[in-house]
């Protein structure tokens, strides 16, 4: 028999024994009263987990890249003005997915390992029309850097009141503080498989109310499996149908929920700011060093740079051998470094084992 590889990728990531038990529970019928129950819970778990009291919760069969799609789809039309901020590759794909749905996108792009700032936003938010939406990402996957979004969200809320904001918790929901109600946050988006710990197959939005009126008021949208006006139904009812729901994922989610609660949040996050740390110290005793900014690392994975000599495949390939999964960078950081994930169910006997595996694979 041979043994799982420790995930220590940003995403996916391990999955406790509770929750993989779950998923090996009989299928439910997807409008059945079990079901129902466990689509209400979710939805109560994940207004307590983004810190909004009244926001809408919708959880469907998708990934985060979907989130993304029906944040904006449902929140803006062709033509309106969309800006993002862009901390890298992911804040990259909202203006992907803006212009390939019409949108006419401004992109505050800053360089990869640093964090925008309000100053900048503010001038991009007076320059031309108000925006109809304003994108950004609070942890992005491939650089790393942690967006300081209460100070963001006021900035857009001050310069363009009625201006949705859109926040991709995608690599931050369950292991950072997120209080979408104290920002004024108006979509916060995730999925599944990061510090949710579930595998992938959900995509989950926490919609405000200033942004359902505001889908209300666009009528028809292009879409449908991801229009969330055809979701409500079965939002307030779970066993009304609108399109299958995925099952099993779901009462995955409501047992992984349950867990993060029990651990309770402020733990929970302390937990992840305390193994980022223990992961930082320990490569950089084997000579590693960060891309991010230090000031702007986030708790949830560390993206850094590779020890002189060091060759990113051949050491990822080392510490796969040892039983250690770990990322690539991407961009303009390819083949410079690498991604280790510490979210999620990661403790620190995964950060030492990650830390053992990486100076095996350097001495071997």
């Amino acid at each position: 028999m041979t043994t799982s590889p420790l995930l220590m990728i940003p995403g996916p990531t391990p999955v406790a024994p509770d929750v993989l038990a779950a998923l090996a529970e009989p299928v439910r019928s997807h409008t059945g009263p079990e079901n129902a129950a466990t689509m209400l819970r979710i939805q109560e778990g994940i207004r307590r987990l983004v810190g909004s009291a009244e926001a809408r919760v919708h959880c469907f069969a998708g990934a985060g890249t979907l989130a993304m799609e029906a944040a904006i789809v449902n929140h803006a039309a062709p033509g309106d003005r969309v800006i993002v901020v862009s901390h890298g590759y992911f804040g990259d794909r909202f203006t992907e997915i803006g212009a390939a749905l019409g949108m006419h996108t401004d992109v505050l792009r800053v360089e990869w390992g640093q964090r925008a700032g309000a100053g900048a936003l503010r001038a991009l938010l007076l320059r031309d029309d108000p925006p109809a939406l304003v994108c950004m990402t609070h942890v992005d996957t491939s650089s790393g850097v942690l967006a300081d979004c209460a100070e963001m969200a006021a900035t857009v809320r001050a310069a363009t009141p009625e201006a949705v904001i859109v926040l991709d918790g995608v690599c931050a929901t369950g292991g950072i503080e997120e209080t979408m109600d104290a920002w004024d946050v108006d979509v916060l988006l995730t999925g599944a498989q990061k510090a949710l710990s579930v595998p992938p197959g959900l995509a989950i939005l926490a919609v405000s109310a200033r942004a359902r009126s505001r889908r209300e008021s666009l009528g028809d949208v292009h879409a449908y499996y991801a229009d969330l006006r055809r979701w409500d139904a079965s939002v307030d009812d779970p066993r009304k149908y609108f399109s299958t729901h995925a099952v099993s994922l779901l009462r995955a989610l409501e047992v992984s929920l349950d867990g993060i609660l029990a651990e309770g949040l402020p733990a929970r996050f302390e937990r992840h700011r305390r193994v980022a740390a223990m992961v930082r110290d320990g490569m950089g005793e084997l000579g590693f060093s960060p891309l991010t900014n230090p000031a702007y690392a986030a708790p949830t994975l560390s993206v850094l740079a590779l020890p002189d000599g060091a060759d990113d495949a051949k050491l990822r390939a080392g510490m796969t051998e040892r039983g250690v999964l770990i990322a690539p960078c991407l961009g303009p950081w390819a083949g410079r470094g690498i991604r280790i994930g510490h979210m999620g169910t990661v403790t620190e006997s995964d950060a030492a084992r990650t830390i053992d595996a990486a100076a095996a694979a350097l001495g071997a």
